[in-house]
Parts: C-alpha cells; sequence; structure tokens
C-alpha cells in the first residue's frame, strides 16, 4: 500500500467486472474514492516506465461502488520497451486508451482485468461472509488460493474438497452458491484472465500461453477464450495493438 497524497490522479475510471465496462468520472469521484480506498487500505500504486508526462490515473473496480483500486503512475525512467513485464506493459495500455478520444469503455475494462488478474488475482475472490449453503470464508480463502497456485496444472474437484472437508458433490454446490459459478467455470475464468495478461508478453506464442494458462492443447485454448471473451485469443491481442509473437508473414 501507498502514500497518494502528493500525486494526485488526473483521470478516474470505474469498472464493472460484471458487466465488462468501464466509465470515466468525475473529479468528485475520484477524491472521494481515493479517500474511501485508502482508507480501507484497498489501494495499491503502480509505476511503469514512461516520459510523456501524463497525470497519474485511477481505475477503481466495483458494480456501483469500488471495492479496490490501482493508481497508475509514469515513474520516467525509460520508454515502451519491449523487454517489460506484462504488468508495466499493461498500465501503459491502459494509459494510451484513455487518451483517446473515443473511449472505448469494453476494450478499457478488458485491459483493466487483465491489469488486476496479472497484478493482484486475488481481488477477484469471494465474499467475507457466509452465504447460507455456501463455503465459509476460511474455505472459500483457502480453496481459492489453492487453485490459484495450480492453474497450470490437472486436479480434480474431490481434490480440492478435500482441502475443507467435503464431498465433491457437497462442495461443487457450495462453491456455486458462494461464486456464482462451478469450480470448472471458476478455473477456466481464471486461466482465460490469466492468458490475456501473458498475451501482452512480447516473444510469447499463443502455444506458450496455453501451456502456462493450464490448456494441453492450443485448439482448447483457443475454444475456451473464443467463449468467454468473443474473440479468439490472437484477434484479441491484434485488436489492442499488440505484436503477435506467432505471425504468418
Amino acid at each position: 500500500m501507498h502514500s497518494v497524497a502528493s500525486h494526485p490522479p488526473g483521470l478516474g475510471f470505474l469498472v464493472d467486472p460484471q458487466g465488462i465496462s468501464a466509465s470515466c468520472r468525475s473529479d468528485v469521484f475520484l477524491q472521494k474514492t481515493i479517500d474511501t480506498l485508502s482508507e480501507r487500505r484497498a489501494l495499491d500504486v503502480l509505476d511503469y516506465p514512461g516520459t510523456t508526462g501524463r497525470a497519474p490515473m485511477l481505475v477503481a473496480y466495483g458494480a456501483g461502488d469500488a471495492e479496490w483500486g490501482i493508481l497508475i503512475r509514469e515513474h520516467g525512467t525509460g520508454d515502451a520497451g519491449a523487454g517489460r513485464p506484462p504488468v508495466a506493459t499493461l498500465c501503459a495500455l491502459l494509459a494510451r486508451l484513455a487518451d483517446q478520444r473515443d473511449f472505448a469503455g469494453t476494450v478499457f475494462a478488458e485491459v483493466a482485468l487483465a491489469l488486476r488478474a496479472a497484478h493482484a488475482p486475488g481481488q477477484a475472490r469471494g465474499p467475507a461472509w457466509r452465504i447460507p449453503g455456501g463455503l465459509a470464508p476460511w474455505q472459500s480463502e483457502r480453496v481459492l488460493a489453492w487453485m490459484e497456485e495450480r492453474l497450470d496444472t490437472a486436479f480434480t474437484s474431490a481434490e480440492v474438497a478435500a482441502l475443507v472437508g467435503m464431498s465433491a458433490g457437497h462442495f461443487t454446490r457450495a462453491f456455486r452458491v458462494t461464486q456464482g459459478i462451478s469450480p470448472r467455470q471458476w478455473i477456466l475464468r481464471r486461466r482465460v484472465e490469466r492468458a490475456q495478461a501473458l498475451l501482452f508478453a512480447p516473444g510469447v506464442s499463443l502455444t506458450e500461453v496455453a501451456l502456462s494458462c493450464g490448456f494441453s492443447e492450443q485448439s482448447h485454448f483457443t475454444r475456451v477464450f473464443t467463449r468467454m471473451v468473443g474473440v479468439p485469443p490472437g484477434a484479441w491481442r491484434r485488436r489492442l495493438g499488440m505484436t503477435r509473437a506467432d505471425s504468418v508473414s
């Protein structure tokens, strides 16, 4: 967590993860949100190389109210270099998207969600209270952390259920109540979110991305990605102006 008092943001955006949309917000939203998130210790600061002189930018996440946020800042130590890690690349891309006259909320939201997945995947977790019929907070925390660490491997619902002393069937029902989706759907969604972050890394092919995210074949990865995102991974990468490492000349 970082102090932001000496670095007031120039722009603020609220990203709705449920509707996959983003909207530019007013100065009132900026100040109120900065204060609220700082008090909750729910605000991170990310610096990325750049020398354009852009003011810091707030990207907050939530459906209606901001629940967590990132303050994105240039630190002026370099250009857009091809060797930057995915998080820095995503920050720079968000800044460029925000500068566009015709603000594309859906595209901005997709990149912002990819940034969240790359920087702090735990922010996509469930509520801090128990929903009737769902998992207890400690159960949810344990199984999500365990699955997050194994996204690139294969495992069964029974293995996850054993972590919290449940049968596979009982666990699957309780997980769905808590998260709104099945364990398998959650895993696939997180793998796709991780893939979106990796697609920004120069020199990484689609096959490498697929294997790094737990897909045994690129074709399976492409089908799942297309179903969840709406376009194939290669087209998604090109739409955001990134250079494909596996392009065909």
